[in-house]
C-alpha cells in the first residue's frame, strides 16, 4: 500500500508541478510576448498543456526510473574482475533498494527485484559468501525457486546441529527439506529428535518421521511407538500411513499384527495400484511373504466389505438428487461454477494484455507521442477560426443591410459600452463572463490612444433608437450582469 500511494503522490505532484511552472510559463509568453494584442480562446493550449505535463509527469518519469534501474543492473553484469566483492554487493543491495521506489508500482518493482535478488545470490555463491547478509539473500532465491538445490545447500548448513529452533525456522527446514525430498538425513535426523522430544506428531511432522524410520535413525525405535500408536487409533490408510506400516513392519512391536492387517487390506482392496505402483508393490511383498491361511481370510474379508460397500453406495446415489449432487461437487473443487470460469477467462485476458502492454512499450509510447501531434496541430486550427472569428467581429461594427421603420431609412445605430481595457486578457475574460450570462451580440473594438496603447472596447447590441438601448441596459444592471454604461450613437454611411 505505501508503494503504491508513494507512487501516485509523487508523479501526481511533478505534474502539477510542471503546470504550475512549464504551463504558466507558456501560456505568458504566449499571451505577453508572441501575440500581444491577439483575442483568442485558450483553452485548446491549456488542454495540450495538461496532456503533456501529464505524459512527463506520469509516462516519462516511469520510463526514466526504468532505464536506470536496467543500466544498474547492466553494470553489475559487466563488473570487471579487479572490482572488490564488497563494492559489487553494496551495488546489488542499492538496486533492489532501488525497486521500492516511487518509480514502479508494487506489482513491477517485485517482479524486477526478484530477478535482481536471483542474480544476486547466484553473484553471492560464485564468491563462495556465507555471511548473514549472504544468507538472508539465499533465502528470498529460495523461496523464489524452491527446487533450485544450490540456493538449498548454504541455508542447510545453518541448521545442521541446531537444536534450538523457532517455529518459523522450523518451517522453513520443513520447506527446504520437503523441496530437496528429505536427502539431507543429518537435518532430517536432527528434526525428528527435536518434535520425538516435544511429542509433536502433527501433519507437517509427518514426513520428517517417515524419512528418519527411513534412514534408520538412532532415534527409530522411539518414532515408531510414538506414530504407530496413533496411526492405528485412528484406523488411518492414506499414503503416509502404509508407507509408515511398511516401515515399521521391520521392527518387532506389540502391534505388529495390526500392522500386518492394514497393509494386507491396502494390497486386497487395491488402493494404490493405479495411483502409486511402487506402494502397491511393497504392500503386495509383505502379503505374499504371509502363508496361505493368512492371504484367503483378508482377501475373503476384503470381498464382503467391497460387496457392502457396494451396495450401500447404490442406494446412496439412488437417493441423491443430481442438482444437490452438482452443487456438492462445486463445493468440494471438483467443478468449477460459470463464474469462477468467466473470472479465470478474464484474469488470462488481462494477464495477456499486460504482456502486450510491456512487450510494446515504445509503441504505445509512439503512439501517445503521434496523439498530442495531433491535437496540437487541432488546437492550432480551432485558434485560427477563432482568431477569424473575432477579426470579423471587430470589422462588423455596422449591420450592412439598413433597418427601415415606417419607410424612412436610419443613419445611425446606437450600442452599449460597458467597459475598455488596456489588457486584451482582461477584455476576453468580460467577453466570456457576458456570453455565459446569455447576453447576445457581445463584441470588442479596438481603438488606438495618442499614446499609443491600444483600447479594448466591450460593446452590446445595435439599436435602432436611443430608447431601446436604455430599456435593454436596464435589464442588465437589474440582472447584476453589469455595472455601469455609456451609450454610443454610430452613424450608418
Amino acid at each position: 500500500m505505501y508503494q503504491a500511494l508513494k507512487y501516485i503522490f509523487t508523479r501526481i505532484g511533478i505534474s502539477l508541478f510542471l503546470l504550475l511552472t512549464f504551463g504558466f510559463l507558456v501560456l505568458y509568453f504566449v499571451h505577453e510576448v508572441a501575440l500581444p494584442s491577439a483575442t483568442f480562446d485558450d483553452s485548446f493550449i491549456q488542454a495540450a498543456l495538461f496532456f503533456i505535463c501529464l505524459f512527463i509527469g506520469v509516462f516519462a518519469y516511469g520510463l526514466v526510473g526504468e532505464q536506470k534501474f536496467h543500466n544498474a543492473v547492466y553494470k553489475l553484469m559487466n563488473i570487471p574482475s579487479a572490482v572488490e566483492s564488497e563494492e559489487v554487493i553494496d551495488g546489488f543491495q542499492a538496486v533492489l533498494d532501488f525497486t521500492y521506489s516511487s518509480y514502479f508500482l508494487p506489482g513491477k518493482g517485485k517482479r524486477l527485484r526478484d530477478d535482481v535478488i536471483l542474480k544476486f545470490a547466484n553473484y553471492l555463491l560464485f564468491v563462495g559468501r556465507k555471511d548473514d547478509r549472504a544468507q538472508k539473500i539465499y533465502l528470498k532465491a529460495f523461496l523464489l525457486r524452491p527446487e533450485d538445490s544450490s540456493y538449498r545447500a548454504p541455508l542447510l548448513s545453518v541448521f545442521k546441529e541446531d537444536d534450538d529452533l523457532t517455529s518459523e525456522e522450523v518451517d522453513l527446514l520443513l520447506v527446504i527439506l520437503k523441496a530437496g525430498e528429505y536427502r539431507d538425513s543429518s537435518i532430517v535426523n536432527n528434526l525428528a529428535s527435536l518434535f520425538l522430544r516435544k511429542h509433536l506428531f502433527v501433519s507437517k511432522t509427518e514426513p520428517i518421521f517417515l524419512a528418519a524410520l527411513k534412514n534408520k535413525s538412532e532415534n527409530s525405535k522411539e518414532i515408531v511407538n510414538l506414530v504407530l500408536t496413533q496411526l492405528l487409533r485412528a484406523n488411518r490408510s492414506d499414503s503416509f500411513a502404509v508407507r509408515f506400516y511398511l516401515e515399521a513392519y521391520q521392527f518387532e512391536t506389540s502391534d505388529n499384527s495390526q500392522v500386518l492387517e492394514m497393509i494386507a487390506y491396502a494390497y486386497c482392496k487395491k488402493t494404490w495400484e493405479d495411483v502409486d505402483k511402487v506402494l502397491h508393490l511393497k504392500c503386495e511383498e509383505v502379503f505374499q511373504n504371509r502363508d496361505s491361511k493368512f492371504r484367503m481370510d483378508m482377501l475373503r474379508k476384503t470381498a464382503e466389505f467391497n460387496l457392502s460397500s457396494r451396495i450401500h453406495r447404490l442406494k446412496l446415489l439412488n437417493e441423491n438428487d443430481l442438482r444437490l449432487l452438482r452443487n456438492l461437487k462445486v463445493k468440494m473443487g471438483l467443478s468449477k461454477p460459470y463464474f469462477d470460469l468467466l473470472r479465470g477467462i478474464t484474469v488470462k485476458f488481462l494477464v495477456f494484455a499486460r504482456f502486450l502492454a510491456n512487450k510494446f512499450l515504445m509503441i504505445r509510447t509512439w503512439f501517445f507521442i503521434v496523439v498530442v501531434i495531433l491535437i496540437t496541430s487541432l488546437i492550432y486550427r480551432g485558434w485560427q477560426s477563432q482568431q477569424a472569428i473575432v477579426l470579423g467581429v471587430e470589422g462588423k461594427l455596422i449591420d450592412p443591410k439598413e433597418k427601415k421603420i415606417s419607410g424612412l431609412e436610419k443613419t445611425q445605430i446606437h450600442a452599449l459600452q460597458v467597459a475598455a481595457f488596456t489588457s486584451s486578457k482582461q477584455a476576453r475574460e468580460l467577453i466570456n463572463s457576458l456570453k455565459k450570462k446569455g447576453v447576445r451580440d457581445v463584441y470588442q473594438v479596438r481603438t488606438k490612444r495618442k499614446s499609443g496603447e491600444i483600447w479594448y472596447k466591450i460593446r452590446v447590441g445595435r439599436f435602432d433608437s436611443k430608447d431601446n438601448a436604455q430599456i435593454f441596459a436596464r435589464q442588465l444592471i437589474e440582472q447584476k450582469t453589469i455595472k455601469n454604461y455609456f451609450i454610443i450613437s454610430l452613424s450608418v454611411n
